[in-house]
């Protein structure tokens, strides 16, 4: 993995030169040709405004509805092989908490008042949680993933990039669809969507879901007393939407949306170990051998006696969006209030119990110009207010109150100095304020603290059009992370530890290109500077706890590619390369990342050269080398409807889980993964349609806890049936 590493930038930067030599051959025959003419159209608002893929100087994937539909994205997790350079999983166990590295960049703790990497929007509201972020695809029209910082245009949180979801608008329209899934290991679900016109100018869209399924792992630990032959990791998800569109008239509009999830879903079994699986199975959970489990309080079993599996998230939230125009100018208004009630109990192999309350509010006011002259822009204010409440016990009982307060304000303007260059810059001003209480009840260890960050984060670009099939550009821009302390007290030196805030400066170049009328393909490499990241590690002497590390690197590129055949047939595919390494480390912080050497056990730890070069000789954890997919579709006219068939195999190199890169069996390796699906869609509305997932029934960790005592295991073959009626 390591080679590969360090050529991935280089293989980048080779295929990007060599993909821009086919548009510029073809320039006369472009110039005088729709580009989108069979590929389509795809509309994106990564840079805040309605623009042309094509035309935005930035690396952004965008899924459609009937994409979402035919790629069988159910949830964010999904989009884990139609993204270049991404990995999503779970984290601390829970079933909802969605865990997104992008590039390398990323957070894997959910917990108290630790900040995402990631950030994760709904009709433009910011998610403030990990907990309940892992969204079902209810009545979505678009997902966008934006790769990179996002630092100037989204704030705070989003060093990694972001992920937009966008929810289908209310239409002026009578209309519905309901539709139903049976599969199996039990699933079942039932979907309605209704649309319903009011007036000439007020509409009103509501759909609601439920998702269930059986749990395909069983507890065979030997005893009663640790719930011998119970089965987990049932889902069982409601959800519901409800939105309002007013159209004032042409020009202004009003739309309102309610939302509401409830997920009593197990949380994700994690008390298989890898390393000492007793009986070789990644779907029976049992305790290390010789483990004799007895009737004593749950708290104190042996490891593998425990089996509480309980959890219970709500969420939900109203959001108000204005939009308008008046003379050359677009207004925005974004109000939106989020509440979020989550019940974690979980762990046969340690105790887990965890109970979160959060709340939040968030107002932005934004204006886009649209001036018929050289220059536009869009700026705005923000303002962001939190709190949280997290119970947990985690070993020891311990309890944390934190909330925090930001406002900021941006600007983004774009100047074209020609008909084919174009420069861009943009600065965002951030200032922010946490307070934060925790208390280990058990020690009687407690910290009361506070801080207040500054932020100006940037982002400089120019791009020139090589001609109406062929995009280049090149940028730098940067994002930063709130500080906020470790959601853990284990130790007297390690009570929940405050951490700084982290930033990252990224240059990148890109290529979006039209080669021909039914060939697409887009590529981009880049290199990342990290300026103290956030780690959750073991410290020796302190214990676990969360450290700032002084400088992380990653580099590698991105490819997209999109070939209509023909009228019937499309092949897509994408590859993400990745490399990155801990360029500049104390010994102490080599300490935690290597867990006080067990990174490399030939080397003595108290030795400060060698356990900083041992740390510098690391993998960053979640961060394939490669990672990426290739998928087919074919679609045809049959009898008085249409066929859609589509396949993909998704595939990575092995990754680590664990910041430590060790021990072995942490290291994630996962063959290639099948899906495919197969249509049909009559023109009198009703469909049915037959899918599977991991058709080659895989058996994969894919992500590791912190301790390595415990690993998450993936969801074996599950396939089923759809049927739908749209009226």
């Amino acid at each position: 993995m390591k080679l590969t590493n360090k050529l991935a930038l280089n293989a980048a930067t080779g295929a990007l030169a060599l993909a821009l030599a086919v548009p510029a051959a073809q320039a006369q025959q472009s110039d005088d040709s729709d580009s989108s003419r069979r590929l389509g159209k795809v509309t994106v608002t990564a840079q805040r405004t309605e623009e042309n893929l094509q035309d935005v100087p930035i690396a952004v994937t965008a899924l459609s509805t009937e994409q979402l539909e035919d790629k069988q994205v159910g949830n964010v997790i999904d989009l884990q092989f139609q993204v270049p350079n991404i990995t999503i999983g779970t984290n601390s166990g829970t079933a909802n908490a969605a865990s997104i590295t992008l590039r390398g960049v990323g957070e894997t703790e959910s917990r108290g008042a630790v900040e995402q990497a990631v950030g994760v929007y709904v009709d433009g509201v910011y998610i403030g949680r990990s907990v309940g972020s892992l969204f079902e695809v209810v009545d979505l029209a678009q997902i966008e993933v934006l790769r990179g910082p996002q630092g100037t245009l989204y704030g705070r949180n989003t060093v990694g990039g972001a992920v937009k979801l966008t929810s289908v608008k209310p239409q002026f329209e009578n209309s519905g669809e309901v539709r139903t899934t049976i599969g199996n290991n039990g699933r079942l679900d039932l979907r309605a969507t209704g649309n319903l016109q009011l007036g000439p100018s007020t509409a009103v869209r509501v759909t609601g879901l439920m998702r269930e399924r059986d749990g395909f792992f069983t507890l065979t630990p030997n005893g009663a007393y640790a719930g011998e032959g119970k089965d987990v990791g049932r889902k069982d998800i409601k959800a519901f939407r409800a939105s309002l569109r007013h159209e004032f008239n042409p020009d202004w509009s009003l739309d309102v949306a309610i939302d509401s999830t409830l997920d009593r879903s197990d949380p994700i079994p994690d008390s298989i170990k890898a390393g000492n699986d007793a009986d070789n199975d990644y779907f029976t959970i049992e305790p290390l051998p010789g483990t004799v489990c007895a009737p004593l309080p749950e708290t104190f079993r042996p490891d593998g006696c425990f089996t509480n599996y309980n959890s219970r998230s709500n969420s939900r939230g109203v959001s108000a969006n204005v939009n308008g125009r008046f003379g050359t100018f677009d207004f925005t208004s974004i109000t939106a209030y989020r509440k979020l009630d989550d019940d974690l109990k979980t762990r046969v192999g340690f105790p887990f119990f965890q109970e979160t309350h959060q709340n939040q509010f968030s107002q932005e006011f934004a204006l886009a110009s649209n001036y018929d002259g050289p220059f536009n822009y869009v700026g705005g204010v923000y303002y962001f207010k939190e709190e949280v409440t997290l119970d947990t016990v985690f070993i020891y009982p311990f309890s944390i109150n934190t909330d925090s307060e930001s406002y900021a304000i941006f600007g983004q303007g774009t100047y074209d100095v020609n008909d084919k260059l174009s420069l861009t810059g943009g600065l965002r001003y951030t200032q922010e304020s946490k307070n934060f209480y925790g208390i280990n009840q058990a020690f009687g260890f407690n910290r009361t603290d506070d801080a207040d960050y500054e932020n100006v984060s940037y982002t400089v670009n120019a791009d020139y059009r090589l001609n109406d099939a062929a995009l280049l550009y090149a940028k730098y821009s940067t994002g930063f992370k709130s500080g906020g302390w470790s959601a853990d007290a284990f130790s007297a030196t390690a009570v929940f530890k405050p951490v700084a805030e982290e930033t990252l400066g990224s240059f990148e170049v890109g290529a979006k290109t039209d080669i021909s009328d039914s060939v697409r393909l887009n590529l981009s490499a880049f290199r990342n500077k990290y300026d103290d990241i956030q780690i959750s590690a073991t410290i020796p002497n302190v214990g676990f706890t969360r450290f700032n590390v002084n400088e992380t690197q990653t580099w590698g590129g991105e490819a997209e590619l999109v070939w209509q055949v023909n009228d019937a047939f499309q092949f897509n595919a994408n590859l993400g390369l990745l490399g990155g390494e801990f360029t500049d480390v104390t010994p102490d912080q080599a300490r935690g990342l290597t867990n006080n050497g067990s990174s490399c056990p030939t080397i003595d730890p108290t030795i400060d050269a060698d356990i900083v070069k041992c740390a510098k000789n690391l993998e960053i954890k979640n961060a394939p080398s490669y990672k990426g997919s290739v998928g087919v579709s074919y679609t045809r006219r049959l009898t008085e409807g249409e066929l859609i068939v589509n396949a993909d195999v998704g595939f990575q190199d092995d990754m680590w889980t664990l910041v430590a890169a060790a021990p072995p069996h942490i290291l994630a390796q996962i063959d290639p993964l099948i899906d495919a699906r197969i249509k049909y869609e009559s023109d009198a509305g009703w469909s049915v349609a037959l899918w599977g997932k991991n058709l080659t029934d895989q058996k994969y960790y894919r992500v590791a806890t912190a301790g390595s005592f415990a690993t998450y295991p993936s969801d074996p073959i599950t396939y089923g049936i759809d049927l739908g009626y749209k009226f």
